[in-house]
């Protein structure tokens, strides 16, 4: 293959979510260089850190993995797969490797498979947060030391260089906690020495594999190449396409600048990159910049419990309830508040929120539409300190929600229709964001230690 040239291959934007064979196969066929897939991502939410569970089914990972590992040893392709299990943590890695080897052994597959793990140790985090080497990131403040201590998971993103050094080793499937998106196709580019602003903007830009990809039917597989003065970027399934404007309005994506976007090593800058059509598939981008830190640092994302998570649905389509809608949802608080106390809880032991699914439930205070919804859909949430205590503030909000009087109220039973039964659902546990920070690290695998196991089938 012509070293002035890397082949990469996008699998899907978060593994789990699916890919089309088609795709895959058409990308194997060019012939690569590295195979790579994000699997995680914070924006679910922090319940899934906290929890160590997928946000992903574990079918759904294994059919994306067995596609993947049989295509990439059969055509000696290394493999890099970030974020694993969706937060990155322990729980999350160890499931993803567990699936790994279930497939290895029922293919009969061999290869180096790089454990990368992602949880920084709390001593170390402690002690660089009392020498003034973290800061914050919006909207969190300042780390406290007693966010760190509560949190039940705290992760570190790694950036290229753990990965590059699980390659280095020798790894065939490199299996990391969380990790930066870019950092994945960015990794080996950077090893043999390609340009830093190209390489990591063609990280920026395939690191959600088919989001930049018409039309957009679903996850799919995407090819990048990049060159010493630019690279090309082209939809792996025959039947779609890239146009510069989709290319260019992903560097916008999850970004607050529109031309910067961070790494640990540093900063990437578009404002001098250009973006042509090569074809009617394929987008050719050149002329961005990169200017390194003075200091390396990894974002830390760290959770802690908030509680046990009850919840219950009821929908009304009562045109005089819903003109009242605002009075009768603060008279549910007021009463839950004083009947709580009744059962032993203090009502500032729980939090009991009412969405207004039709109405507001999205935007909340700044919602802009002003005509009047025909129904609405009530979402009654409580987070209390034990399970126990959730469902019995939740079975009062619900009891008042569906018999509380209200000026002009013509029914003399329910005022709520529920569309299943059992009506309240005890969630479980649920988590906050309590760390959102960054760290600056004196090296940047000192807190990612590499475990190299020889799977042998």
């Amino acid at each position: 293959m012509d070293r002035q040239e890397i082949r990469l291959l996008a699998v899907t934007g978060c593994l789990g979510y699916g890919f089309t064979e088609v795709a895959f196969n058409r990308g194997l066929a060019m012939g690569l260089d590295v195979i790579a897939s994000d699997a995680g991502s914070m924006d679910p939410g922090p319940y899934y850190l906290g929890a160590g569970e997928p946000f992903v089914s574990p079918e759904a990972l294994e059919r994306d993995l067995r596609i993947v590992l049989k295509g990439a040893r059969a055509h000696n392709v290394p493999v890099i797969i970030g974020s694993a299990g969706g937060g990155g943590g322990k729980p999350h890695v160890a499931l993803t490797r567990s699936i790994i080897e279930k497939i290895a052994a029922a293919e009969g597959l061999s290869f180096r498979l790089a454990v990368i793990d992602a949880e920084p140790p709390t001593d170390l985090i402690l002690q660089r947060l009392r020498a003034g080497r973290t800061a914050p990131l919006w909207p969190l403040k300042e780390l406290e030391e007693a966010a760190v201590t509560s949190s039940s998971r705290i992760v570190a993103m790694m950036g290229a260089e753990p990965l590059q050094k699980a390659l280095a080793d020798g790894a065939d499937v490199v299996l990391a906690g969380r990790c930066s998106d870019s950092a994945l196709y960015a990794a080996f580019p950077l090893m043999r020495d390609f340009d830093s602003g190209l390489a990591w903007h063609l990280g920026k830009t395939m690191e959600c594999g088919a989001v930049i990809v018409r039309p957009k039917t679903g996850q799919d597989c995407v090819i990048g190449v990049l060159r010493q003065d630019h690279f090309v970027v082209e939809p792996a399934h025959p039947d779609k396409r890239c146009t510069p404007d989709s290319v260019a309005a992903h560097t916008l994506y999850e970004n607050p600048s529109p031309y910067e976007f961070m790494e640990p090593a540093g900063m990437v800058d578009t404002r001098t990159s250009s973006y042509e059509a090569v074809d009617d598939r394929a987008v050719r981008v050149w002329g961005t910049q990169f200017r390194p830190a003075d200091r390396y640092t990894v974002k830390l994302e760290g959770v802690a419990l908030s509680g046990y998570r009850a919840i219950s649905l009821g929908a009304t389509r009562d045109p005089v309830l819903i003109s009242r809608i605002d009075a009768f949802t603060q008279q549910i608080k007021d009463r839950v508040s004083a009947e709580a106390v009744n059962l032993g809880i203090a009502s500032d032991s729980y939090t009991l929120t009412i969405r207004r699914y039709g109405l507001d439930a999205v935007l909340g205070p700044r919602e802009m539409a002003t005509t009047p919804p025909h129904e609405i859909g009530l979402l009654l949430d409580v987070v209390a300190k034990t399970p126990a205590e959730a469902s019995a503030v939740l079975a009062k909000a619900r009891y008042i929600a569906m018999h509380t009087e209200f000026e002009g109220r013509m029914c003399t039973a329910g005022n709520l229709a529920f569309p299943f039964a059992p009506s309240d659902v005890a969630v479980g546990p649920a988590y906050r964001f309590s760390v959102w920070h960054t760290m600056e690290l004196d090296d940047p695998l000192e807190i990612f230690p590499i475990t190299m196991i020889d799977i042998r089938n």
